[in-house]
């Protein structure tokens, strides 16, 4: 049976996906352990959730990491004396993140090269299982699955952490993603929700709010940081609560990512002052997670098992 436009769409995405993060990974490897402070490490940003989720569980025993890239997170993870997993589909990204694992003996990490939708998913074994900068790069469809796939493979109360590109920033970046929202009618909802992080509205209230249409399937967007994938989604947050809720999870925690002192256009002209205020920023990220939120290009969300 021949693909319809949507699936040669999504599969098209796949392709790119795994082109770009093949070519890509021996400099994904150094922005991954940079310490450079005119730059900001996003990599490590999001790694860090997930370590502060693990450190603040009663206890974890065994953790995923979906997409797992060069595998930092993963061998971060291992040090803590906790068996570790990473899956992710481009070899030369596994190929790193192994010789990585070796070179320090780590015992506890295994590495799996292939489709998350290929891997052979134990029932209830992991007690964490993240996935920082996944959803984007796969189709609505996927996204479902994937949180079926997980919630089964995770122990009772175990820790989802998922992340997404922040729909909510197309607010404040005054480019060509405000533009889209400004030309779809979207600005409101995004305001109201944007507004209401300001104002301290609960994890219910998100629950219960109206939010924008989903973005278009497949839709091609402004290529951000030299990711050369035509479609990578975005979501505001509370598109991701409520999916996370729909699916049987309880949403906990926001965290931002990435936070923007200034618009794009003027850390393009002096990105060093931009890190520096970014990296200012994120000393606050787990503080006043509600006030960054809008001004990051992501986030992530932790969410338990229910």
């Amino acid at each position: 049976m021949p693909l319809t436009t949507q699936q040669q769409k999504s599969l098209l995405q796949q392709q790119e996906s795994l082109s770009f993060f093949n070519k890509v990974a021996e400099d994904w490897k150094k922005r991954a352990v940079s310490a450079e402070a005119d730059s900001v490490n996003v990599i490590r940003q999001r790694n860090g959730v997930v370590l502060h989720v693990i450190q603040n569980r009663s206890s974890t025993h065994a953790t995923l990491d979906v997409g797992c890239g060069t595998g930092e997170l993963v061998c971060d993870i291992a040090r803590k004396n906790i068996s570790s997993e990473g899956i992710d589909f481009a070899p030369e990204m596994i190929r790193i993140a192994k010789e990585s694992a070796q070179k320090e003996s780590l015992a506890l990490v295994k590495f799996h090269c292939l489709s998350v939708f290929d891997f052979s998913w134990p029932i209830e074994q992991y007690d964490v299982i993240s996935a920082n900068g996944f959803l984007e790069y796969i189709s609505f469809e996927e996204q479902l699955r994937f949180l079926d796939l997980a919630k089964a493979a995770l122990t009772k109360n175990g820790s989802l952490v998922v992340g997404s590109r922040n729909r909510l920033f197309n607010l404040f970046s005054m480019n060509t993603f405000t533009t889209r929202e400004m030309e779809g009618n979207t600005v409101i909802p995004l305001l109201k929700e944007a507004m209401a992080l300001a104002s301290g509205a609960s994890m219910s209230d998100f629950l219960a709010m109206e939010t924008p249409p989903l973005q278009e399937a497949n839709i091609a967007l402004s290529k951000t940081a030299d990711v050369e994938v035509s479609t990578r989604y975005q979501f505001t947050p509370a598109q991701i609560l409520q999916l996370l809720k729909k699916k049987g999870f309880e949403p906990l925690e926001l965290y931002p990512i990435h936070v923007h002192g200034v618009l794009p256009q003027f850390k393009k002209q002096y990105p060093g002052i931009h890190a520096g205020i970014a990296n200012l920023l994120h000393q606050y990220q787990t503080s006043v997670p509600e006030l960054l939120i809008p001004h990051a290009s992501s986030f992530l969300v932790h969410a338990k098992k229910v």
